[in-house]
C-alpha cells in the first residue's frame, strides 16, 4: 500500500472512529498522519503556524489557573489542542493526497456513514425508523459525524465548478445516499452544517464581504434572546425539537427545576456567564484553565449521577471565555473571521480559477459551520467534528498554494509583457 492509499485509508478510519465517538483512535490516527515521514512535512507543518495563535490564550489561561486541579488543567489543555491537531492533520494530508483522492474519500465516508446509520436505526426500531429517524436517533444514543453534509457539499460544489469526480449515475447515487444520511441522523446540528454549505452555492452572487460575518453575529445574538420570548412546547418529535431549538440554548431567567431541565444548555451557559462576571480582572482577561462552572444546584447529567460543578459546556464560546478569558474570544474570532474574509474574496470573484473557488468555498463553509455549531456542541473541541477541521486544513493549504502559484504566473506574464524583447 503506497503512502497516498494509506493516508486515504487512515482518513476513512478516522472519520468512522469519530462516528462511534472513539476519541482515542481518531486522535491517534490524526497524530500518525502528521508524523508519517514525507519530503514536504516540515513545510506543511509550518503552514499551520497561523493556528498556533489559538494556543496563545491557552498558555495565558494556564498561567492564571495554575493553582486549579492538575487533572482539570490537563483536561482543558487536551480540549484546546483538538482543533490544532485536526487542522494540522488536514494540512499535512494536502501534501499526501491529490485533490480528487481527498474529495472522493470524503464522499465515500459520507456514503458509508449514511448506510451505517440507516442500518443501525432499522436494527433498533425496525423499518419505522425510515419515517421516524428521530426516535431511532435517541434509541441508539447520540453517535454520528457530519460526514454526509460534508460529502454532499463536495458533490454539489464540484458540480457547480464543473469539476468531475464521478460519472453522472454515480454522482446522483452518492448525492441521494448522503441526503438520506442527513435525514437519518435527525440532527439539528447537521442540518445547520448542511444549510451553511447550501447557502454557499448561491452566496457567491452576493459580492459584499460583510454579509457572512453579519449573518453569523445575528444568529448568535438571536440565540441570546431570553428563552421565554421564544418558548415552544416540544411534542417530542424532531420538528418539535427544531422549533424549540432557540429556547433550549438561549440564556434567560430560571425560576424552577423544570426550567433548568427543559433548557439545560441555556442554564449552564447562564451560570458560566454569571461565574465569569463574578471573577476578578485577570479572570476576565485571561480566564483560567481548570476552572469549574458552579451550577448552584445538582443536575442529573449521567446515569444515577448528579453534578453541581462541571468542567465543560455545550456552549463552546462560553467555554473559551471561562477558560481563556476575553483574549481567547478575540483570538478565535480574529483567526477565523479573517480566514472567512480572505477566502470569501476569491469565492465571490467569478474570474478566479474554479479549483481556487472550490477550496475557498469549502474553507468558508467549514469555518462558518464550526463557528455556529460551537455555540451548541463545542464544535472546536469535539472529535465528532473532526471532518470539518480536517477539510478546513486541507482547503487552507491548497487555497494558499494555488493562490501563490496564480500570483507567480501573473507576475511572470507581467514581466514578459514589459520586457524589451516583447516590445
Amino acid at each position: 500500500m503506497n503512502q497516498q492509499k494509506l493516508t486515504s485509508f487512515l482518513l476513512l478510519i478516522l472519520i468512522l472512529a469519530s462516528f462511534f465517538h472513539i476519541q482515542a483512535i481518531a486522535l491517534g490516527i490524526a497524530l500518525v498522519i502528521i508524523l508519517l515521514p514525507m519530503d514536504q512535512q516540515a513545510t506543511a507543518i509550518k503552514m499551520a503556524r497561523l493556528f498556533l495563535f489559538l494556543m496563545l490564550p491557552v498558555v495565558l489561561g494556564l498561567l492564571v489557573g495554575f493553582e486549579n486541579d492538575t487533572y482539570l488543567i490537563f483536561k482543558d489543555f487536551y480540549y484546546f489542542t483538538i482543533p490544532l491537531l485536526f487542522i494540522t492533520a488536514g494540512i499535512v494530508m494536502a501534501c499526501r493526497l491529490t485533490i480528487d483522492q481527498f474529495l472522493k474519500t470524503l464522499i465515500y465516508a459520507g456514503v458509508i456513514t449514511s448506510i451505517v446509520v440507516t442500518c443501525i436505526s432499522i436494527s433498533y426500531i425496525g423499518f419505522g425508523a425510515l419515517t421516524d429517524p428521530y426516535s431511532a436517533h435517541y434509541a441508539m444514543g447520540i453517535v454520528g459525524t457530519p460526514g454526509p453534509p460534508v460529502a454532499l457539499a463536495c458533490l454539489l460544489l464540484t458540480r457547480k465548478f464543473n469539476i468531475r469526480l464521478f460519472r453522472p449515475l454515480w454522482f446522483n447515487v452518492f448525492t441521494a445516499i448522503n441526503v438520506m444520511g442527513i435525514y437519518m441522523f435527525a440532527s439539528r446540528t447537521y442540518l445547520i452544517i448542511t444549510l451553511c454549505f447550501l447557502l454557499l452555492l448561491i452566496a457567491d452572487r452576493v459580492k459584499r464581504l460583510w454579509i457572512p460575518p453579519v449573518i453569523l453575529l445575528l444568529v448568535i445574538a438571536f440565540t441570546l434572546i431570553p428563552f421565554d420570548a421564544l418558548k415552544v412546547n416540544s411534542d417530542g418529535t424532531f420538528m418539535g425539537k427544531i422549533l424549540g431549538s432557540f429556547s433550549e440554548v438561549s440564556i434567560g431567567q430560571y425560576t424552577s427545576e423544570q426550567d433548568i431541565n427543559m433548557q439545560y444548555r441555556g442554564y449552564e451557559s447562564f451560570m458560566a456567564l454569571k461565574g465569569y462576571t463574578e471573577g476578578d480582572t485577570k479572570n476576565w482577561i485571561f480566564g483560567g484553565l481548570g476552572k469549574l462552572i458552579d451550577l448552584k444546584t445538582f443536575v442529573r447529567l449521567g446515569e444515577d449521577t448528579d453534578f453541581q460543578f462541571i468542567p465543560v459546556l455545550h456552549n463552546g464560546w462560553l467555554y473559551i471565555l471561562v477558560k481563556t478569558g476575553i483574549i481567547g474570544i478575540i483570538v478565535y474570532a480574529a483567526v477565523f473571521l479573517s480566514l472567512i474574509i480572505i477566502n470569501w474574496r476569491k469565492y465571490a470573484d467569478s474570474s478566479s480559477p474554479p479549483i481556487i473557488r472550490l477550496f475557498s468555498a469549502l474553507a468558508v463553509g467549514c469555518i462558518i459551520s464550526l463557528l455556529l455549531t460551537n455555540y451548541i456542541v463545542t464544535a472546536f473541541f469535539n472529535v465528532e467534528m473532526s471532518i470539518l477541521m480536517i477539510t478546513l486544513g486541507y482547503s487552507y493549504l491548497n487555497f494558499n498554494s494555488l493562490v501563490f502559484k496564480q500570483k507567480e504566473r501573473e507576475e511572470a506574464l507581467q514581466i514578459e509583457f514589459e520586457s524589451p524583447s516583447f516590445i
